[in-house]
């Protein structure tokens, strides 16, 4: 689904959770038939509030509402059809040709600048590094009592 929706301050934020359902609703296609009793059971909020979401969805224009019918004119529920807006751009095809034919304004070449060690993309370790020159590692290198005393020997507590 596209972020449109998501990023518009106009909707609430149930308005935009229940947008969600629709489009869920709507599987692969463009429209689904609901009534505001039904959604409001799914939503955990009642009709009147349902109806409110779906002023606002149309006031700004994500979806679209026809009254469904029956032979005697009876209403039945609601066939709601989900706008451009709210289809991802792929879902068309002129969409995804044209983000397919970008092309990107300088190379993505992460390891290209980092040969120091022979190898592309393997860097060397710095000089500083904090555990060579730690005095416990100078001590176990050289077999010097006094990693016994700092607590790095082979009597140490566990820690």
């Amino acid at each position: 689904m596209a972020t449109t929706a998501a990023r518009d301050d106009r909707l609430t934020p149930n308005a935009k959770a229940f947008l969600q359902v629709l489009r869920a609703r709507c599987g692969k296609g463009r429209e689904t038939t609901i009534t505001k009793g039904t959604m409001g059971a799914v939503m955990a909020r009642s009709a009147r509030t349902i109806r409110r979401y779906l002023v606002d969805l149309v006031r700004f224009g994500y979806v679209e509402l026809e009254t469904r019918r029956n032979a005697q004119g009876l209403h039945l529920g609601l066939t709601v059809r989900i706008t451009e807006k709210v289809l991802p751009f792929f879902e068309e095809a002129k969409g995804l040709a044209r983000w397919l034919a970008e092309t990107p304004k300088a190379a993505f070449l992460p390891f290209s600048g980092s040969v120091l060690s022979g190898k592309a993309g393997v860097t060397l370790l710095t000089p500083k590094n904090q555990s060579l020159n730690h005095p416990s590692y100078q001590a176990r290198k050289t077999g010097d009592r006094t990693a016994s005393k700092i607590g790095f020997g082979a009597n140490a507590a566990p820690i």
